[in-house]
């Protein structure tokens, strides 16, 4: 660990730079460290938040309802979200306590309504505030409004983003979380350069702002490895790096309770498998681009932030004079690579941690890695249009103020190119079958033509959930198969009767639907077997209708 850089404890060095912000002619990024303090600074940093979170509110919007339909997980937080306390209080000593500080955040939303679109703008509102401090960041890491308003914008282009924006899920709460935590580091970091009462205020903020992460998302904790490498990076010396480390420490034990129960009930993620490339090349598309063009666009922006040119990123966090011309991974201080690179580092962990232990990785539960290489992309196009303006210039044999424009033309081309390139992917998350399950057309069709004392069966339990999110449309039905209600067993399932009980009942009905798996002779041996067996002899198929990953059938006594 190397000694803590000049004046780190004074005031820490302030860089040369133009007085717009815009790198030297020599292109080297040298430091735009004093732009943007005065007004004009504030008023574009202003106007690049807005123009960012003005973005993902109309991505947000576009498609919210998606035709009511909601999916698997959003059916759990719409009932649980409604449950009275006490009833939420019994699902979560059972179940999905890890996901219980974001339905106690939903429970005072749904008095206002409980419609799909409603459920979902918690989300939308949770990532324009992600976006918005993702613009903050980049600014704070590159001193450029510019920067700071392309990595913003790449993020929220980025279809992944939309799609868990339109979820009601946690997911965007936590990305936000994540982008403030980081955020709150910086200002750490910047704060060891004054008084040690205001350094410990903004460790403890940071602390707070993990943990809260850690209640929506418990896997957001792999940011500390992020964060870790860091302040490694930065070679602040050891007095820091403890800092950092009791600050993490406490944000984890704060956090103690929801990992305890998280291996309490950890059956609830049994259904996790081992990644495969499928997922894998999911996670590639959250990340860098739903398509080969976005891809490609994003890749040659990321290699121009990542490599070193001939002078690195500025170092705005007490860089040791001297260390500007070494690569940002060997240099003091902090630049937007060495926060950038190791945001991508809590996905190759949990990856690798899926292989060799429990399965754990969804891509989701690291989507927060997908700002790493915003800022990478945001940052490398504002470089290259640094690079085209000084050389430019050079070439002309004039002022770098005269190509200044050059600077910002990339960044605005590669965002218009992610957006046109991507605007196929973002439709397609905008339709009920992008998610895993469609309950909401299946569940309508029943609703419209089911009938007064019409049967119904569920093929399995998991599609239950559809009366939990559509009750509505079961209303002239009757679940005689359920023993056990979801509500009194602590669950979105409930359980079933044994055949021998429903066997009987089913002959008391003409019409009975079956939601869920078509049945059929082949189904292996148990209850649904039997159920299938039974309408196959005493019953005739009246209606098939197939939806995303859930078909309906009615059947009619002969």
């Amino acid at each position: 660990m190397s000694a803590a850089p000049a004046g780190h404890r004074g005031r820490a060095a302030a860089p040369a730079s133009r007085a717009d912000g815009t790198p030297g002619p020599d292109g080297s990024g040298a430091a735009p460290a004093p732009a943007g303090r005065g007004r004009a600074g504030r008023t574009g940093l202003y106007a690049a938040i807005a123009a960012v979170a003005a973005t993902m509110a109309v991505l947000g919007w576009w498609g919210l309802a998606r035709q009511n339909s909601m999916g698997n997980d959003e059916v759990a937080t719409r009932w649980a979200a409604l449950l009275p306390l006490h009833q939420l209080f019994h699902l979560l000593s059972h179940l999905d306590a890890v996901h219980g500080l974001y339905y106690l955040v939903m429970h005072p939303w749904v008095a206002a309504g409980s419609s799909p679109a409603l459920l979902r703008v918690p989300s939308v509102l949770a990532m324009m505030v992600a976006g918005a401090l993702t613009v903050i960041l980049a600014r704070q890491l590159t001193g450029s409004v510019w920067a700071g308003l392309f990595a913003g914008l790449v993020m929220v282009l980025t279809p992944s983003i939309s799609f868990y924006a339109q979820t009601a899920r946690s997911y965007a709460m936590v990305l936000a979380c994540v982008v403030g935590s980081t955020l709150m580091l910086l200002s750490a970091l910047r704060a060891e350069a004054g008084s040690l009462a205001s350094v410990r205020w903004r460790w403890a903020g940071y602390a707070a702002l993990v943990a809260l992460g850690a209640y929506l998302n418990e896997l957001s904790l792999l940011v500390l490895a992020a964060h870790g490498s860091t302040v490694l990076l930065a070679r602040y010396g050891q007095p820091v790096v403890k800092r950092w480390l009791a600050a993490a420490i406490g944000g984890t034990v704060l956090a103690f309770p929801v990992l305890l129960t998280s291996l309490i009930q950890h059956g609830a993620i049994g259904w996790i498998g081992y990644p495969g490339w499928p997922g894998i090349r999911l996670l590639l598309q959250d990340y860098f681009g739903a398509t080969a063009v976005a891809a490609v666009l994003l890749a040659i922006c990321i290699v121009a932030a990542a490599l070193p040119p001939r002078a690195a990123w500025p170092q705005r966090l007490g860089g040791r004079p001297g260390s500007a011309a070494l690569p940002w991974w060997r240099s003091t201080g902090v630049s937007l690579p060495s926060v950038a690179v190791p945001l991508l580092l809590p996905a190759v962990i949990l990856i690798v941690e899926s292989y060799l232990l429990h399965p754990l990785f969804v891509d989701r539960y690291v989507l927060y890695g997908e700002v790493g290489a915003a800022l990478l992309a945001g940052g490398g196009a504002y470089r290259i249009g640094c690079w085209l303006s000084a050389a430019a210039s050079s070439r002309q044999g004039q002022a770098a103020g005269g190509w200044r424009a050059l600077a910002w033309v990339p960044g605005l081309l590669l965002c218009a190119g992610l957006l046109v390139s991507q605007l196929g992917p973002q439709h397609a998350i905008r339709t009920p079958g992008s998610r895993l399950y469609d309950f909401g057309g299946p569940s309508r069709y029943i609703g419209a033509n089911a009938r007064t004392g019409d049967g119904i069966l569920f093929f399995g339990t998991l599609y239950r959930k559809a009366e939990l999110g559509y009750p509505a449309d079961f209303r002239h039905t009757t679940d005689f198969a359920m023993a056990v209600s979801p509500l009194h067993a602590g669950n979105f399932r409930g359980s079933d009767k044994p055949f021998t009980l429903t066997g009987p009942l089913m002959r008391h009905y003409r019409r009975i639907w079956v939601y869920g798996l078509r049945p059929s002779q082949r189904i292996p041996a148990g209850p649904l077997r039997d159920e299938s067996l039974e309408l196959f002899r005493d019953y005739t198929l009246a209606t098939f209708r197939q939806y995303h990953n859930i078909a309906v059938t009615l059947w009619v006594r002969r």
